[in-house]
């Protein structure tokens, strides 16, 4: 296991204790897994309690005997049953009067009405926007995960063409990347911030289930092969002539990366080809307006219009009312960060934010057609960390 450095987590958390201040919190418990982790370089189940006037306190449930032999940062204090912490608190100096700042987007309603009891005079407030806002902006350690994640990813990738045959299925190919990318590193868990969101880590489609569109706000979905969970490969087979997609996450000491590339056995239908052709345009488009200081609105809208004025609007980012409203989204710790690219996200393009830009066409009868990369944004312009070749890998197969 590889610690994260200390100086990065005393410096995250000193920005937050200046936000905090900022907004007249006295008080912060952060519980949600990737916050804790981003803000204690570790895991448990507990709370990091944060006060501008305080050093910070991790409250743990459990595990306490792995965290006593590799102690956080932090000091710690432990108990077992939740009405405990507020005593705690007041052992160590923290105050309980005035606002709780909580993480209220993604904790259960259930939860925040115990803390409501367990400190009645508090009233809760939400920091989540604070701390999606402070995670936006990646340091330089954070750029150096994403990029041994991007690595791993792009090894794997180099097993598609031995994989993708005719007669095999998609369930077979994803899971022999699947394999691949355990073996080189991959954590084996992408986390996601949205509630109720579900996603596995890698999509394997072919033909028409790439165009079948998921339960989960996502561009693609495919049909799985349960109804507990119809998203992702199947037991469709793979076929000549038709549009496979890959479209994979990767992930290192937490931090997540975004990758899909195209292949096809012998051949494409020539309106693929024609999506394709779109879809590389607009990555050199993206790439010329994607600039620090530009909105991300604005460089949504532009793509759009470059779609409308080429008459492919019917076919992008989904089919009618399954189309999703974004182009692009921040990744992290979370593969739904800050920055999104949607018309109306209301912070510009940063130096070091990260995102997946997945321009994305769905043909009826056909299949998807789409590549995605992950990106950081520099002040010259877009560093892409993902680097697999982008294009459509025409392979030979025989029925």
């Amino acid at each position: 296991m590889e610690p994260v450095p200390v100086k990065e987590i005393t410096a995250r958390v000193a920005v937050l204790q200046e936000e905090l201040a900022r907004k007249d919190v006295p008080l912060a418990l952060i519980r949600q897994a990737a916050d804790l982790y981003y803000y204690t370089g570790t895991l448990a189940d507990g709370w990091l309690a944060v006060s501008p006037a305080a050093t910070p306190l991790l409250l743990v449930r459990r595990p306490q005997a792995r965290l006593l032999e590799a102690p956080p940062p932090w000091p710690l204090a432990f108990y077992g049953d939740l009405k405990e912490i507020a005593d705690l608190l007041g052992t160590f100096g923290f105050s309980t009067q005035g606002p709780l700042g909580l993480e209220l987007d993604v904790m259960p309603v259930g939860f925040a009405r115990r803390l409501q009891k367990i400190f009645p005079q508090m009233t809760q407030q939400d920091i989540s926007p604070l701390v999606r806002q402070q995670r936006m902006r990646k340091s330089s350690y954070e750029i150096g995960q994403m990029r041994r994640a991007a690595a791993i990813l792009d090894q794997a990738l180099e097993e598609a063409p031995r994989l993708l045959k005719p007669g095999t299925t998609e369930m077979e190919v994803a899971a022999a990347l699947e394999y691949r990318l355990r073996l080189l590193g991959h954590q084996g868990l992408v986390r996601i911030h949205t509630w109720n969101l579900e996603l596995f880590y890698g999509h394997v489609l072919s033909g028409v289930s790439g165009a079948e569109a998921a339960y989960t706000d996502t561009p693609s979905g495919g049909t799985g092969f349960t109804a507990a969970f119809p998203q992702g490969a199947g037991k469709k087979k793979l076929a000549m002539g038709e549009p496979i997609s890959i479209d994979f996450f990767s992930c290192v000491n937490g931090y997540v990366v975004d990758q899909t590339r195209m292949y096809a056995l012998e051949s494409m239908p020539e309106k693929a080809w024609e999506a394709f052709r779109l879809v590389e345009d607009l990555y050199r488009l993206f790439e010329d307006l994607a600039r620090p200081g530009v909105m991300a609105g604005d460089v949504y809208q532009r793509l759009w219009q470059e779609v409308k004025d080429r008459g492919w609007e019917e076919h992008f980012m989904g089919r009618g009312a399954d189309r999703v409203s974004f182009l692009g989204h921040g990744l992290g710790l979370e593969a739904d960060e800050y920055p999104l690219l949607t018309a109306r996200f209301p912070f510009p393009l940063e130096t070091d934010m990260v995102l997946a830009f997945e321009p994305k066409i769905f043909l009826k009868d056909i299949g998807m057609i789409g590549l995605e990369d992950t990106g950081r944004i520099t002040p010259e312009g877009v560093e892409w960390l993902t680097t697999t070749p982008r294009e459509v890998m025409v392979l030979k197969g025989q029925d």
